[in-house]
C-alpha cells in the first residue's frame, strides 16, 4: 500500500550533545504561580527583578516564554519574606498533563539525584502539590525519581532565595533538545521498565480513554481487528508508569495513532514502530525527542479520516470512515518495516559548472544580507548584499549556496547552512519550483522581500526563472 508521511513543519529546531548549563542564582525572588493557562506574573527573578529565563518554561521559534515577564511585576525587596532553607534546587513547572510532564518538567532533573539529594526542590504549580500527587501517574513519575512529596516545595506568596540551584532543562518543548535527555530517560527505562507483554508487536488503543487533545471516532474498531491480526492491544492510561516505560522496544514495534502515550518512547533507547496522524503532521516534540534519541519511528498520514470540528474548550474530533482499511493499511505498513526506510533523500552530485540566479515573479532576485544571512528577495544593492546562486545536483535537486559559503537560513526550514539542498521541480512555462525534501513544501516568494518554505502547491510565487550567472543583469 501507498502511504503518505506526516512530517514536522515547526523550524529553529536544534539538538545539542553538551549537557545543559547548572546554575546557582544568588539573592532571587520566588513569585508563584496562580491557576490560570497563562499567568503573566510567575517566576525566579534575580535582585534586580529581571525574570531568569533558565528557570521558566519557554516554547518554539522564535522564543518565547509561557506566560511570565521579562521583568517582575514587583521590584525585589529585602522585605519580602526569607525561605526556611538557605539552598533550594528548582525543580520546574508541574504539570497534570501527561505528555507537558514528560516534556516541560521531567527534563529539569537529568543532572540525577546527586546534584538535588538532600536539598528541598522548590517547584511553581498551577495545582496544589496534594492534588498533583492524587495522581497515580506523576505520583509515579517522582517514585522513578526517587523524590517524595515532601520534599518539594511551593511558596504561597512572593519570597525571597538565598541561593537556588538551576539545572537548564534538557528538553524544551517545540525548540531544543539535548543528548542527555534521552540518556537520562533509558537510565529511567532500563532501571524500571516492566514490560506489560510478550514480544508480540503493540498497537497504543485511544478506545476508553477521555483525551484532554482528540477524540477519534471509530478508533475502537481498529482497536478489534489489530487484536485479531495478532497484536497486542494495550491501553496506556490503565498501566502503572514502570509499565508505561517498558511499551516501545529497538526489537518489538510500538504502533497506533500518535498522542502523548507515545512520548514514552524516550524510555527506551532506538525504538521503533509506526506513529498515525490525524492531520497530516506531527509535533516538532516529537522530532525532537526521536532526534537525541536514535528513534525509528515513521510518523504517517492516516488514510480516510476526516475532521468533525471542535467546540470550543472540548478536544478535537475526528472520525474514521473505514476503520477496517485503517487497520488493513497499518498491518501492511508494519510487516514492511516502513521504520527502515531513509527519512529524507541523499544528495546527489553538486554541478559547480553550472550557475544560476533565481529572478521571481516581483522581478527580483533571491539575495541574502550578511549582516543575517536570511534569504530574501529584493535588489542585492550595497556591500553586506549577496545573490545567492543556484547549481543543479544530481537526481532531479538543487543548491543554493553563495560565493562565500554564508550560513543561509530560510524562514520555516529548519535546515541552516552554507548549502541548502532542494527537489527541483520543472514547470510547463520554463520556471522551476524548490521543494523541501523533507517536509514537501515549496519555497516561496511572498509580497515585500520574505522567502518561505511553507507552501503546499506551486503558484505564481512559488515559480522562479533561472538565469545563467554569465548573463546576470545588473543589480
Amino acid at each position: 500500500m501507498l502511504y503518505e508521511k506526516a512530517p514536522c513543519f515547526d523550524y529553529g529546531l536544534k539538538t545539542f550533545e553538551h549537557d545543559p548549563l547548572i546554575q546557582n542564582i544568588r539573592d532571587c525572588l520566588y513569585i508563584p504561580r496562580i491557576p490560570g493557562h497563562y499567568d503573566p506574573y510567575f517566576g525566579i527573578y534575580d535582585c534586580y527583578g529581571r525574570l531568569v529565563s533558565s528557570a521558566g518554561p519557554r516554547r518554539g521559534w522564535p522564543n518565547h516564554a509561557l506566560g511570565q515577564s521579562a521583568s517582575c511585576c514587583v521590584s525585589p525587596s529585602p522585605e519580602h519574606p526569607k525561605a526556611p532553607e538557605d539552598i533550594y534546587y528548582y525543580g520546574g513547572n508541574i504539570m497534570n498533563h501527561f505528555g507537558h510532564f514528560i516534556t516541560e518538567c521531567l527534563p529539569r532533573y537529568w543532572c540525577y539525584k546527586q546534584k538535588y539529594d538532600g536539598l528541598k526542590i522548590l517547584v511553581h504549580a498551577e495545582k496544589t502539590l496534594d492534588y498533583l500527587f492524587s495522581l497515580e501517574w506523576l505520583a509515579g513519575f517522582f517514585s522513578l525519581l526517587g523524590i517524595d512529596r515532601n520534599e518539594l516545595v511551593v511558596f504561597n506568596r512572593p519570597t525571597r532565595l538565598p541561593s537556588l540551584i538551576v539545572a537548564g532543562t534538557s528538553f524544551e518543548e517545540n525548540h531544543f533538545a539535548h543528548r542527555t535527555f534521552a540518556r537520562f530517560c533509558n537510565e529511567l527505562g532500563a532501571r524500571h521498565r516492566e514490560d506489560p507483554g510478550d514480544d508480540r508487536p503493540r498497537y497504543l488503543t485511544r478506545a476508553g480513554f477521555s483525551s484532554q487533545m482528540r477524540t477519534i471516532l471509530g478508533e475502537e474498531n481498529v482497536a478489534r481487528d489489530m487484536e485479531r491480526a495478532g497484536f497486542l492491544v494495550v491501553s496506556p492510561e490503565k498501566l502503572t508508569i514502570p509499565q508505561q516505560t517498558g511499551l516501545f522496544s529497538a526489537s518489538r514495534p510500538t504502533v497506533g495513532f500518535v498522542g502523548s502515550a507515545f512520548h514514552n518512547s524516550i524510555f527506551c533507547k532506538a525504538p521503533i514502530g509506526i506513529a498515525l496522524s490525524c492531520n497530516g503532521d506531527h509535533s516538532s516534540n516529537f522530532y525532537l525527542m526521536d532526534k537525541v534519541n536514535d528513534a525509528r519511528l515513521a510518523y504517517v498520514q492516516t488514510p480516510g479520516i476526516v475532521s468533525e470540528g471542535a467546540a470550543p474548550g472540548h478536544p478535537a474530533l475526528y472520525r474514521i470512515r473505514d476503520p477496517g482499511a485503517v487497520s488493513d493499511f497499518l498491518i501492511d505498513l508494519t510487516r514492511r518495516r516502513i521504520w527502515e526506510e531513509t527519512e529524507e533523500e541523499p544528495h546527489g552530485a553538486v554541478d559547480v559548472t553550472q550557475s544560476f540566479l533565481l529572478r521571481t515573479c516581483h522581478g527580483t532576485y533571491l539575495h541574502i544580507d550578511r549582516q543575517l544571512g536570511i534569504v530574501s528577495h529584493g535588489v542585492a544593492d550595497g556591500s553586506r548584499k549577496l545573490p545567492l546562486v543556484m547549481h543543479p545536483v544530481t537526481g532531479n535537486q538543487a543548491v543554493l549556496t553563495t560565493p562565500t559559503k554564508d550560513c543561509l537560513t530560510i524562514e520555516r526550514d529548519n535546515n541552516q547552512g552554507p548549502e541548502l539542498f532542494y527537489r527541483l521541480v520543472r514547470n510547463d512555462n520554463g520556471t522551476i519550483s524548490l521543494r523541501h525534501g523533507y517536509t514537501g513544501r515549496y519555497l516561496s516568494a511572498i509580497t515585500g522581500d520574505q522567502i518561505i518554505c511553507d507552501r503546499l502547491a506551486v503558484k505564481e510565487w512559488e515559480q522562479f526563472t533561472p538565469e545563467p550567472v554569465l548573463m546576470r543583469p545588473r543589480l
